[in-house]
C-alpha cells in the first residue's frame, strides 16, 4: 500500500510535467538554482497532498521547504563543482557533475521522505532510489532531450524516477510489515477477528 495515493501522485505529476512543458517558453528571470528550487518544491507539493494519512498542514508545509531547499542544495553544490572542473567541460565532465547532483539530491530527498512520513525505505532501497534517479537524469542528457527543454527534462525525469522507486519500495516494505507474523519462527501468526472491526 504505502504512504501514498500512487495513481493520484503520477497524475498529478504529469499533469504538472504537461503545463511544465506547454510553458516552457516562458522563462523566469531566476537562476537554474532558484529553478530548480521551484522543481523541488512542486514535486514535494504533489506527494504532501497524495499522503494516505493526514499529517498537519505545518508539518507539510515544513516538509516542502525543506524539499525545496535541498533541491537548490544539490544544485549549486553541481555548480561548485563545475569550477573545479574548468571552463572546458566535456560531456563525461558534464554527466559526472549531473550525477553527482542528481544522486545528492535523491539520497537527501528520500531519506527526508522517510523521516517526514514513515515510508519503508531501507538503506538499500534508498540507494536503489538514488540509482535510479541518476540513471533518469543521465538517459535525459545521452538522448539530448535537454537541448529543447533545459533543466525542466532532468528534472522531470527525476521526478518520476524517484517517485517510481518510492512507490517500489515503500509499497514493497508496507506489504511485508502488513502481515503478522508468529513470534521467531517465520510464520504468519493467525489475525485477530476483533482488529478487523
Amino acid at each position: 500500500m504505502g504512504i501514498l495515493y500512487y495513481t493520484r501522485h503520477f497524475s498529478l505529476l504529469a499533469c504538472l510535467a504537461a503545463v511544465l512543458a506547454a510553458t516552457r517558453g516562458w522563462s523566469p528571470a531566476f537562476g537554474v538554482v532558484a529553478t530548480y528550487g521551484i522543481y523541488g518544491a512542486l514535486h514535494a507539493s504533489t506527494l504532501a497532498v497524495t499522503l494516505r494519512a493526514r499529517p498537519p498542514v505545518g508539518r507539510r508545509m515544513r516538509f516542502i521547504v525543506i524539499a525545496a531547499s535541498l533541491s537548490m542544495l544539490s544544485v549549486a553544490l553541481g555548480l561548485c563543482a563545475s569550477r573545479f572542473v574548468g571552463r572546458s567541460m566535456g560531456m563525461v565532465q558534464i554527466a559526472l557533475l549531473l550525477s553527482m547532483s542528481s544522486g545528492i539530491g535523491a539520497a537527501t530527498y528520500a531519506a527526508l521522505i522517510r523521516r517526514f512520513f514513515g515510508a519503508h525505505l531501507t538503506l538499500s532501497a534508498i540507494v536503489t532510489v538514488v540509482l535510479g534517479c541518476i540513471a533518469a537524469t543521465l538517459a535525459v542528457l545521452v538522448s539530448g532531450i535537454y537541448l529543447k527543454g533545459g533543466g525542466l527534462w532532468v528534472a522531470v525525469s527525476w521526478w518520476f524516477a524517484m517517485s517510481l522507486g518510492l512507490w517500489v519500495h515503500d509499497g514493497r516494505g508496507a506489504g511485508r510489515d502488513a502481515c503478522p507474523r508468529a513470534p521467531n519462527d517465520g510464520t504468519m501468526a493467525p489475525i485477530d477477528e476483533t482488529e478487523r472491526r
